[in-house]
């Protein structure tokens, strides 16, 4: 993965300028949607992991943090798992928790980023700079969203042989979240057969008894849904072309959900049929780690997109698809369509995020809705074709 680390520093060092040097003006007027700020609440800096901290804190002192979390300057309940309650606090560390580790963890998801990237390579140069400053990408790291602990640790996943390991971070990035629980296919990865079917069955029937024990507290996490759940701006998944204002004064919700449906599969069909002759599959084989690491990015990009509307956070995912389609595009076309697709996605977002923002304009947001609706068809596609070669003549997994 580190191939040139020199290289590898002074691109991490660049950057942290650059977004050092965009950070007053720019970073927040125009691609991020900042926490008001406040000098009373210092849970302005990565607000995402400072409602976390403030829940421990109210935990600590008898609070029902699902339901009360007075510790929090704007009163936000705790909506994600109660794994995160069990992380040692102490007030003394107040800074290091909620300044520092954030700080850290940012600094290492970017240079995880780089040392994926060849930056001898014009097109690799471009898709950094695109995805780096992609407003889905800045508003993580602005807010140190948890999905980047969890792209971190998938990461880590794939390069793993142990299955016990896997486990154990599988088993923790899913009582944290909920998505995370489809990375369980991880531990196939080395071959369906017993071991790895008991893992898997341990895996799901440990995690099950978790929430069952823990429903009392998922029960107020549902109840605060609101608080998790994204506006049109700010939204990814299927759902996201139903929830705009402009369209639902001509559609109903149901009737543009229907077409959001319809369109993917379509475009899913044509994917699929354009795939069979081609290619992208001629070499893949989970022996390898960048295809390991489209496997997880790929299937956790449509979970998050099928199966919840989500805010745009998700979207870091799709980096972990890019090292297979860098590698494929000299000999596949249709990697090489899924990657302008990504590059005209990822050069427009910048105007389609201001415009939404500042200007309350929809357009350009519409436009990204049915990209990213063209993406997943394309990475759905993928996934199926990987499934079927694997299950005819059981080429992929040994």
């Amino acid at each position: 993965m580190i191939t040139n680390l020199k290289t590898n520093i002074l691109v991490l060092f660049f950057t942290i300028i650059i977004l050092f040097l965009i950070y007053p003006k720019i970073l927040y007027e125009y691609f991020v949607f900042q926490m008001p700020f406040s000098d009373q609440a210092p849970q302005s800096y990565f607000a995402d992991w400072t409602v976390i901290i403030s829940a421990i804190k109210c935990k600590l002192l008898g609070n029902d943090v699902f339901l009360n979390n007075s510790c929090d300057y704007w009163g936000r309940a705790h909506v994600y798992g109660s794994i995160f309650l069990l992380l040692p606090f102490h007030e003394n560390l107040n800074n290091f928790y909620n300044l520092y580790l954030p700080i850290f963890f940012n600094l290492i998801f970017l240079f995880i980023i780089i040392s994926h990237i060849n930056f001898k390579k014009f097109g690799q140069i471009l898709f950094y700079i695109l995805f780096v400053f992609s407003p889905a990408t800045l508003l993580a790291m602005e807010r140190f969203n948890n999905d980047i602990l969890i792209f971190l640790v998938l990461i880590y996943v794939c390069y793993l042989k142990s299955n016990t390991i896997k486990f154990i971070l599988i088993s923790l990035i899913s009582l944290a979240k909920f998505y995370p629980l489809i990375t369980s296919v991880a531990f196939f990865f080395r071959g369906i057969n017993k071991k790895n079917l008991l893992f898997f069955v341990i895996f799901v029937s440990m995690i099950s008894l978790i929430f069952f024990l823990d429903r009392n507290n998922l029960e107020k996490v549902f109840l605060n849904a609101s608080q998790y759940t994204p506006s049109y701006k700010l939204a990814f998944g299927i759902q996201h072309f139903a929830n705009f204002p402009s369209l639902n004064i001509k559609f109903s919700f149901v009737h543009l959900l229907m077409f959001s449906f319809f369109l993917m599969t379509v475009l899913f069909l044509l994917s699929f049929l354009i795939l069979m002759n081609d290619n992208f599959l001629s070499r893949f084989s989970f022996e390898n780690y960048n295809e390991r690491m489209f496997f997880i990015g790929a299937i956790v990009c449509i979970a998050a997109y099928l199966l919840q509307n989500n805010f745009i956070y998700r979207e870091i995912f799709i980096f972990l698809t890019l090292p297979f389609l860098f590698k494929t595009t000299d000999q596949s076309l249709f990697a090489k369509l899924l990657l302008l697709i990504l590059i005209l996605k990822f050069l427009l977002y910048p105007a389609t995020f201001y415009y939404s923002m500042s200007h309350n304009l929809e357009t350009l947001n519409i436009i990204k809705s049915i990209i990213d609706n063209f993406i997943m068809s394309m990475m759905l596609a993928i996934l199926v074709g990987i499934l079927l070669k694997t299950f005819k003549g059981n080429q992929i997994f040994r």
